[in-house]
């Protein structure tokens, strides 16, 4: 039977006790998690339950927008599925780089309860280099558990599928469907004098898809709404790569604004485009495809 995994972002800055119950914790690429972090939290578990301690799953995060093949709300949906107890996002901040390694051991010991913790001998943080083996055996001392892991294909697979394009495919195999969250920023405005304004998603890294146009269903945090739209990944005169998207029957300024993309199929690769009217020919065209996944 599932649990219901309480989950939250945590800032240390805050410095706010959680008055959680005390429990293990492991440290793992969640954004990507694959098979090998399945295998980790058989161990998590185990070690849990022999020491009557609750599970917990520390997701170190920079930044709202993930890169990977899972976001938030994807990870607590597998964390629940594996009945885990919570999921600590912890959010990395300048302040960080100012705490000794004592201080930002016991926040996370003290603050979150964190008795234990569980890493892989060849984790990597990406997000963060100071949570590594050695901050974990230095800090946790005999309550730290260093395991070894190997590789798996599953990753792998997923990252063509989505490279692909395959989305429903990726949906079939993995029971969740692909989806980012991204901040919207603003543009050059170009598309609103044309009859089709967009939200602008810079992504500071690669997102796991090629460029090209895609129909997508976007998430709309602050209305709690879902809209269709089309939207184009390309890099822009600046060389950023920036997720451009239309929103069908939307007529509001969301600047700031959080969103959760999901991507439904690609509908074709970029094209050079040759004045305005062209632009507005082939905007509207992309509409009317994506117009198809209206249910």
């Amino acid at each position: 039977m599932k649990n219901n995994t309480i989950s939250f972002f945590y800032n240390n800055l805050t410095m706010i006790m959680m008055n959680l119950e005390d429990s293990v914790g492991l440290i793992a690429d969640f954004e990507n998690w694959s098979e090998k972090e399945d295998e980790q939290i058989i161990k998590l578990k185990q070690t849990a339950k022999e020491s009557n301690l609750k599970t917990t799953l520390f997701v170190v995060t920079d930044q709202e927008m993930n890169f990977g093949l899972w976001n938030s709300q994807n990870i607590i949906e597998k964390a629940n599925e594996k009945e885990i107890d919570y999921v600590v996002f912890y959010q990395v901040n300048a302040f960080l780089n100012q705490m000794p390694d004592l201080d930002l051991f016991k926040n996370i010991e003290d603050f979150l309860s964190v008795r234990k913790m569980v890493i892989a001998k060849d984790y990597v943080d990406n997000n963060y280099s100071r949570f590594d083996v050695n901050f974990i055996l230095n800090n946790w001392k005999d309550n730290a558990i260093v395991i070894e892991t190997k590789e798996t294909k599953d990753l792998e697979v997923n990252l063509k599928l989505l490279n692909n394009s395959e989305f429903e495919l990726f949906k079939n195999t993995n029971k969740l469907s692909y989806k980012f969250d991204a901040r919207v920023g603003e543009g050059k405005k170009l598309g609103r004098t044309i009859g089709f304004p967009t939200i602008n998603l810079i992504t500071e890294e690669r997102l796991p898809l090629t460029d090209g146009v895609y129909a997508c269903k976007v998430y709309v945090d602050h209305l709690k709404e879902t809209f269709l739209g089309s939207g184009c990944y390309w890099k822009n005169e600046l060389n950023q790569d920036v997720f451009e998207i239309f929103l069908i029957d939307f007529d509001q300024e969301i600047y700031g604004w959080k969103v959760t993309v999901e991507p439904l199929e690609k509908l074709r690769e970029n094209i050079k485009v040759d004045g305005l009217d062209h632009l507005k020919e082939i905007l509207k065209n992309d509409v009317e495809q994506t117009k198809k996944f209206k249910k």
